[in-house]
């Protein structure tokens, strides 16, 4: 079964045996000074906090807990690339300009700003997600009197991802043993025929496997047996 490196570090967390709810409410906490907070020393000593009772406090693996901060933050420098971009008459101030496009000092200034802030309130989520197992969560949302509905999308949902790991391997893992991948097996692929002689045999060709023709298996690649019934040399016949 698929197992996802978030839900490791959760059930391993320090944490672990704390209340969930002491931890959503210090999540949430450092959530809601992130997002409406102007300052920007606060929002540092948010993401500081945030990222110290996550690895010195649970002793979640720093490792993790930076792959956990990846996603986001693509998303996040997406959208503060687009604050910081204006178009127009950007030539007062200008940073950088192009044309109409323009980087000013108000834009940057109020892209940082953004960044910031969407980096501690991402590295507060992150430490509830690293803390905290999604089935504790779940209990914390009944007990909290969350509709039946919303809890059982939530938990449905969860349980659809681990079953679309499990497919996404298994397709792997089948295209492998078949010799899908044309450049050659993927790391961890079963031994055997190498891609490059599946692609010969895709194209025909005069390596080409021709139906009714046996399979000769020899030095880890796969060629026709010139006469049916014999094998060369070391080589073994196969069907």
């Amino acid at each position: 079964m698929a197992r996802l490196a978030v839900d490791d570090a959760a059930w391993a967390s320090r944490w672990r045996s704390r209340s969930t709810e002491e931890k959503a409410l210090l999540a949430l906490g450092l959530l809601l000074i992130a997002v409406t907070t102007g300052s920007a020393p606060v929002v540092t000593a948010v993401a500081l906090l945030a990222v110290g009772c996550a690895l010195a406090g649970a002793r979640v693996p720093w490792r993790t807990y930076l792959r956990v901060l990846l996603a986001p933050a693509a998303f996040v420098l997406l959208g503060a690339a687009s604050v910081a971009v204006t178009v127009g008459d950007g030539s007062t101030g200008a940073v950088w300009s192009a044309g109409p496009v323009a980087v000013t000092d108000e834009t940057l200034g109020r892209a940082l700003h953004v960044l910031g802030r969407s980096l501690a309130a991402t590295s507060a989520m992150a430490l509830l997600a690293t803390t905290t197992p999604v089935v504790d969560l779940v209990a914390g949302l009944r007990r909290l009197r969350v509709p039946d509905a919303v809890v059982d999308v939530a938990e449905l949902t969860y349980r659809m991802l681990f079953l679309l790991l499990d497919t996404a391997a298994t397709v792997r893992e089948a295209q492998a043993a078949r010799l899908g991948y044309s450049g050659g097996p993927p790391p961890g692929a079963p031994s055997g025929c190498s891609g490059r002689s599946s692609s010969s045999a895709r194209r025909g060709g005069r390596d080409g496997w021709r139906p009714g023709s046996p399979v000769v298996a020899r030095a880890g690649r796969c060629a026709p047996s010139p006469r049916r019934g014999r094998c060369r040399g070391r080589s073994s016949r196969s069907r």
